[in-house]
């Protein structure tokens, strides 16, 4: 017997139902959730588009209609996305500043 009682218990699991654990990514754009909704004005620049969207392996439903405006905003913001660099080394705090301040980096930006 044990001088610990509560060592024998099995574990509980905890309970995720607060409203918090609920939150629903939105689909990301260009996904089979969430493909591109766009709209041209001819056939011909339908085919040019899915034929961009084959290429990046997008998901897009074109839709033709020759009266409404070309809407293409959904294509040309994943086209222009910019790549975020990252930084392969990080500063250690006795190193110089990557702002280029000349300072050490505990004196500058780590403050």
């Amino acid at each position: 017997m044990s001088k610990y009682p509560h060592k024998d218990l099995p574990l509980k699991k905890p309970k995720f139902d607060s409203a918090v654990f609920e939150t629903k990514k939105p689909p990301r754009l260009g996904s089979q959730r969430g493909p591109l909704k766009l709209t041209v004005k001819d056939e011909a620049r339908r085919l040019e588009i899915k034929a961009i969207c084959a290429d990046k392996s997008w998901f897009c439903e074109i839709s033709v209609d020759p009266e409404a405006d070309e809407n293409i905003k959904d294509l040309t913001f994943l086209q222009d996305k910019q790549v975020v660099a990252t930084s392969t080394r990080l500063a250690g705090r006795n190193d110089p500043c990557p702002c280029g301040s000349g300072k050490k980096y505990k004196q500058c930006c780590a403050k």
